[in-house]
């Protein structure tokens, strides 16, 4: 029995009564322990790809997989199929766990990599054509639930909602482990991202616990404005987008009988990296906060290294692009950051997102930012134009109220620096949004 297993394990045991339930099917933490137990026996291969419709069925296929020592791949059907090959093709799966069972796919391969202390390879990038495979191992993930327990600090009166696919580190980590760790109740989303069916399930289930992205987070908080039913969420955890200061009031206007959190990290930390408490939400929630107890922090020319036992092992037969990523320890993160005097961690944007005009570096958010003070504009995605001759241009995508590009500039020429003007403006009337209610960032 793995580390991971033994200790998720003995907590999942004292609660034997606790719930998980999807829209179509529950099942106690009791009958989990004992379906995983009485399957586990036919996952034979060292490497499994997951892919099952049902949440449920994808939560059965991941506790057998721990219990048969073997490494798993999950995926979401939500990104198609020609995601899903993708990865099936980068990390090489030869079985694939569907809601039917198990499939042969092909042949399998002898391994180049040791995977045995690694219980998942968690892709990222997946979109862009050349995903990454990250190497979670079992001491990654105790390693993280741990350091998470000691500030979130939920227990068994508590009923999480998990609406982001478990195909990411911080649904499978920070949702789903940790809650199992504590004995809550846990009600997971396995349909389309849709706001107001969040708030549905929200009042119907009595969630007291939530994660999730600052503009779903905005969005259900303008809901909440227009509706009579209360909901009363104890916890609230934010992440996978740079806070903006009028999205976290407007948070902590809607919900101020629940605490706040802002935290940050990335599927190679396995993911979690830091959190910022409640107590400073008010007075600084753009920032990150502090590293959690087992992870240390140190910025190199801007960007942000992290170090500590929940660093991935690698990328899966990849040792060129881990050895570039990993120094001495230390996890090249890729993104821009700062702390101020009293050492909190502030998120710039990505090194790749990195916009550069007459020699003076731009990040999006920070554009983004300031233009959101603007109460036309409801959205707004800056991004770089590469010019080969001219230097980095700036575009600007933004969801308004009827306001014309020229009405934008307008606005745009009153709140921004000359350095950071855009060269071109599209109004749109909507911004594309991931599955998980995440703003795309694109040209």
């Amino acid at each position: 029995m793995n580390i991971l297993l033994k200790y998720l394990y003995e907590k999942m045991s004292e609660f034997p009564n606790s719930l998980i339930s999807d829209e179509n099917e529950k099942i106690t933490y009791g009958e989990l322990i004992e379906f995983a137990e009485t399957h586990h026996t036919i996952f034979l291969n060292r490497k499994y790809g997951i892919v099952c419709k049902g949440v449920i069925n994808t939560i059965k296929a991941i506790f057998c997989c721990l219990f048969s020592d073997v490494t798993a791949v999950i995926m979401s059907d939500k990104y198609g199929k020609s995601y899903c090959q993708k990865i099936i093709n980068k990390t090489k799966i030869s079985y694939l766990v569907d809601d039917s069972g198990i499939k042969c796919i092909a042949p399998e391969i002898e391994e180049k990599e040791d995977i045995s202390d690694v219980a998942y390879i968690m892709c990222t990038s997946g979109t862009t054509g050349k995903p990454k495979a990250a190497m979670i191992t079992y001491n990654n993930i105790l390693c993280n639930i741990k350091d998470i327990g000691k500030y979130f600090n939920i227990n068994s009166s508590d009923t999480i909602l998990i609406t982001r696919p478990l195909c990411h580190a911080s649904a499978l980590v920070g949702e789903l482990f940790v809650s199992l760790m504590c004995g809550a109740n846990i009600v997971v989303n396995g349909l389309d991202y849709n706001p107001f069916l969040i708030y549905r399930t929200l009042c119907k289930e009595k969630i007291t616990v939530f994660c999730a992205t600052p503009t779903v987070c905005y969005q259900l908080a303008d809901i909440c404005s227009r509706k009579e039913d209360r909901i009363n969420i104890r916890k609230i955890a934010i992440s996978g987008e740079c806070m903006t200061r009028i999205v976290a009031h407007k948070l902590l206007n809607t919900f101020q009988d629940s605490e706040l959190f802002n935290v940050y990290g990335l599927t190679e930390a396995s993911p979690r990296v830091s959190y910022l408490s409640p107590d400073l939400f008010n007075k600084k929630p753009e920032s990150v906060g502090a590293a959690l107890d087992s992870v240390k922090l140190k910025i190199v020319d801007g960007e942000l290294y992290v170090s500590g036992d929940s660093v991935m092992k690698g990328y899966y037969e990849d040792p060129e692009l881990t050895k570039k990523t990993i120094q001495e320890g230390w996890l090249k993160t890729g993104d821009m950051a700062s702390f101020d005097s009293e050492g909190l961690l502030y998120i710039k944007g990505r090194k790749d997102n990195l916009i550069i005009r007459a020699g003076i570096n731009i990040y999006p958010q920070e554009i983004e930012n300031v233009l959101l003070q603007d109460e036309h504009i409801k959205n707004v995605i800056a991004y770089r134009i590469k010019n080969d001759i001219a230097g980095d241009r700036i575009g600007l995508k933004v969801e308004t109220n009827n306001l014309t590009e020229e009405e934008i500039f307008n606005i745009c020429k009153k709140l921004l620096p000359t350095y950071q003007l855009p060269d071109v403006i599209k109004c749109v009337d909507k911004l594309p949004q991931s599955t998980n209610g995440k703003l795309i960032r694109c040209s």
